[in-house]
C-alpha cells in the first residue's frame, strides 16, 4: 500500500531509546491535531517519526521541505502525495495554497501528513505559517487527522513556529524537543568498542544518532578518529560551518565567540576583549548561543558567577581537535592528524567523563531526594562532582580523573573528595558518600566508578 507501513525505508542501524517520544506521538495521533518535533541537526527527528509510522502502520504522506519558493514546495509536495497515496488527482488539482493541498491529502485517505524540515519552507516563504494555521484551525478538527512538522533550524522553529508571535502559537497538541541519546545506549550503536573507547567517542560526537550510526562498524577509537577527522573525507570537517550557517545570518561573529571560549576565554568581558565585539553585544550573542544549546553557563554550587563552555559536543570537538589540524588534513597528512588527535584526546575526554559521572550519581541518588548536581569551587580548591539533597542537607561527592589507577589510588581520591567537600560545603551539610571515578581500576570496589559502571546505569 503506498504511503503505508511497507514503504517506510529501512535504516542502516538499530533504533534505540525514544520510548517516551513514541508514546507521545501515539497519544497525539489518537486525538489528532498538530504535532511539532524539533531539535538540532542529526539528532534523529526524521528517524523517530519514521519509526513511529512503521510501528503504527498508518497511511501517511511524508514530504521533505526545500529551501525554495512556496509554489515549488507546493508542487513537489503534491507530487509526493500523489505518488504515496496512489491518487494522481492531487497532482492534477495543482493546489495554490498549503491549506488546499493539506485538505486534498487528508480527503484522499491519509491518516498522517509529515512535513519534514518545515523550517526550510518557512525560511523561504513565511506565508506557509499562516496557511498551515488556517488548515489547523478550520479543517483539521473535522478531518480528524494528524499533522507532524519537524525542524532542525532551532532559531526559526522556536521563534517563528512555536514563539508567541507565530500564527501557529499554542496550536500544537504535542511539542517534542528531541535531545541526544544518553551514554548507556552507545553499547547498542557502537558494540565493537570497549566502554572506555565509548566514553572517548561520546566526547567526540555526544549522543547524536547520525554520527553514532555512521561509526557503528568501528572496532577501535583509532578507526573512529579516522572516520571523523583523519581521512580524505572526514565526517566532522564541515559540520561546524553547516550548523552555524543554518542558524545565523552572520555566522562569523558567533564563530569568533566560540573560538574564544574554546581557547579558555570564558567570561563575557574576556570574550569581548579577544574578539573585539562590543561588551553589550557579546551578552546578546551568548544568550542566543545558550538558547540554542550550543554553549552553556557553568556556575559552581553556592556561587553566582560562572563561566561559559561549549555544550554542543561536535562544535567543541571541532574547535579543540579539528581546527588545530585543518592544514594537515588539507595536506593529506592523515597519519599525523590521527597522532595529534590521539595525543589530545585524553584532555578532551576528561570533561565529558566528569559530566557522565555527575549524571550517573544524580540518577543513582535521585530516589533518595538528591536533586541538585554540580561542582564546588573556592579559592583554587574544587570538588569535581557534588550531588545534593538540599532538604536534608546531605551531599554525595566524587573526584574524577580520566586515568587508570589501583584500588589504593581510588581510595585516596575518594578520601580527598570527602575532605575537600567538607571544607567547601556550607557547615550544615553532611557528606554521606564519597567516590573516585577513574578510566580503569584493576580491583573492583563499591566506591569506584568506571565507564562500565556508568554504562550499566
Amino acid at each position: 500500500m503506498p504511503g503505508s507501513l511497507s514503504t517506510v525505508p529501512k535504516m542502516p542501524c538499530g533504533f534505540v531509546d525514544r520510548d517516551d517520544e513514541l508514546r507521545s506521538l501515539s497519544r497525539a495521533s489518537e486525538r489528532g491535531g498538530l504535532v511539532v518535533v524539533y531539535g538540532r541537526r542529526r539528532v534523529g527527528k526524521t528517524r523517530l517519526v519514521l519509526e513511529w509510522l512503521r510501528r503504527e502502520g498508518l497511511r501517511y504522506v511524508f514530504y521533505v521541505s526545500h529551501l525554495t519558493s512556496h509554489e515549488h514546495n507546493l508542487r513537489l509536495m503534491a507530487e509526493r502525495a500523489a505518488e504515496q497515496l496512489g491518487d494522481p488527482l492531487i497532482r492534477e488539482a495543482a493546489p495554490k495554497t498549503l491549506t488546499a493541498l493539506m485538505g486534498l491529502v487528508f480527503r484522499a485517505g491519509a491518516d498522517v501528513v509529515v512535513i519534514d524540515e518545515f523550517t526550510y519552507w518557512v525560511k523561504a516563504s513565511p506565508r506557509a505559517l499562516s496557511e498551515m494555521q488556517e488548515f489547523v484551525d478550520q479543517y483539521l478538527p473535522r478531518l480528524r487527522g494528524t499533522v507532524v512538522i519537524t525542524g532542525s533550524v532551532l532559531g526559526v522553529m522556536m521563534r517563528d513556529v512555536l514563539g508567541g508571535g507565530s500564527p501557529l502559537y499554542g496550536r500544537a497538541v504535542a511539542r517534542l524537543r528531541l535531545v541526544p541519546l544518553r551514554f548507556p545506549y552507545l553499547r547498542e550503536l557502537l558494540p565493537k568498542l570497549s566502554p572506555v573507547e565509548r566514553v572517548a567517542a561520546y566526547s567526540l560526537v555526544g549522543g547524536i544518532p547520525f554520527y553514532l550510526c555512521a561509526l557503528s562498524s568501528s572496532s577501535s577509537i583509532e578507526e573512529v578518529i579516522e572516520y571523523l577527522i583523519a581521512s580524505p573525507a572526514p565526517l566532522l570537517l564541515d559540520e561546524k560551518d553547516l550548523i552555524l550557517r543554518e542558524e545565523f545570518r552572520d555566522p562569523h561573529t558567533y564563530a569568533a565567540i566560540l573560538s574564544a571560549i574554546a581557547k579558555g576565554y570564558s567570561t563575557p568581558a574576556k570574550i569581548a576583549q579577544v574578539t573585539g565585539i562590543d561588551d553589550s553585544h557579546t551578552h546578546k550573542y551568548l544568550a542566543v548561543l545558550e538558547y540554542l544549546g550550543i554553549v552553556k553557563r557553568s556556575v559552581p554550587l553556592f556561587k553566582k558567577r560562572g563561566r561559559y563552555v561549549i555544550a554542543d559536543p561536535v562544535i567543541r570537538t571541532w574547535y579543540s581537535l579539528i581546527e588545530p589540524v585543518t592544514e594537515l588534513i588539507e595536506m593529506g597528512e592523515y597519519g599525523k592528524v590521527k597522532e595529534e588527535v590521539l595525543r589530545k584526546l585524553p584532555a578532551h575526554t576528561a570533561p565529558t567523563w566528569e559530566s557522565l559521572v555527575r549524571e550517573y550519581l544524580l540518577r543513582k541518588y535521585l530516589p533518595q531526594g538528591f536533586t541538585v548536581a554540580g561542582r564546588l569551587e573556592h579559592k583554587g580548591a574544587e570538588v569535581d562532582v557534588v550531588i545534593l539533597n538540599t532538604g536534608e542537607k546531605k551531599a554525595v561527592v566524587a573526584e574524577v580523573e580520566w586515568s587508570s589507577g589501583t584500588l589504593r589510588d581510588a581510595e585516596r581520591l575518594a578520601n580527598e573528595a570527602r575532605r575537600k567537600a567538607e571544607a567547601l560545603l556550607p557547615s550544615k551539610y553532611e557528606v554521606v558518600a564519597a567516590y573516585a571515578a577513574l578510566r580503569e581500576v584493576k580491583e573492583p570496589s563499591g566506591s569506584v566508578i568506571t565507564p562500565e559502571t556508568v554504562e550499566s546505569g
